[in-house]
């Protein structure tokens, strides 16, 4: 991808990197459209050696995709311990319940009632070794 920087945008790339550098760390970029959003998301998190992870909406998509979608992001991030960036767009906001359920994340870590019992039980067995292993 060809970009042209200029200083606003080195400052805005450095604050985005920053950000995604630091431990839960999030950002809401707000700009014109082809103002360069996710294209500085995007080398944000590759300067700081992360994968991004945007979902693809299509004519069908509704909450059971979504709920799908999101279950591999958190079970990239938790079980495989990947570096993960999640990229998501105002035009990707098929539902409201999509906000509510990002928004449940930020601020608790969790959505609820996103794994059944089973599912939950799986991903503690698969990373029970790492947490023994870690302390």
């Amino acid at each position: 991808m060809n970009l042209v920087f200029f200083e606003d945008c080195i400052q805005h790339l450095s604050k985005i990197a920053r950000i995604l550098r630091q431990e839960r760390g999030n950002a809401m970029l707000v700009g014109v459209g082809g103002s360069g959003r996710s294209s500085m998301a995007r080398l944000g998190a590759s300067i700081n050696k992360l994968s991004t992870f945007s979902i693809e909406i299509t004519k069908n998509y509704r909450e059971k995709e979504w709920h799908e979608n999101i279950k591999e992001l958190l079970k990239k991030c938790g079980v495989e311990d990947e570096k993960v960036q999640f990229l998501f767009s105002d035009t990707q906001i098929v539902r409201e319940s999509f906000l509510e359920d990002i928004n449940n994340l930020l601020n608790s870590g969790e959505i609820p009632n996103l794994f059944p019992k089973e599912e939950k039980d799986a991903i503690c067995d698969d990373i029970s070794d790492k947490a023994k292993a870690a302390g």
